[in-house]
């Protein structure tokens, strides 16, 4: 995952090696392990910009109403 989100100053982030070797492992379930990756990718800034509130249920941990609870 480092090196799918690690900048690389040559333009290639994922070396055609490396692609090679996670799909001799992963063959079945790359599409799987990419938007695993790509999830996380978009998830993590997500949080960090929203703030939720933690411990509190969904659709309440981004609300005035559950910080105010909490």
């Amino acid at each position: 995952m480092e090196a799918v989100l690690t900048p690389n100053p040559s333009g290639e982030r994922v070396p055609d090696e490396l692609y090679a070797r996670a799909s001799a492992h992963y063959d079945k379930a790359m599409w799987s392990l990419i938007l695993a990756i790509a999830h996380i990718g978009f998830l993590t800034p997500a949080a960090l910009i929203a703030k939720p509130i933690p411990g509190m249920p969904p659709g309440q941990n981004y609300s005035e109403q559950g910080r105010n609870e909490a």
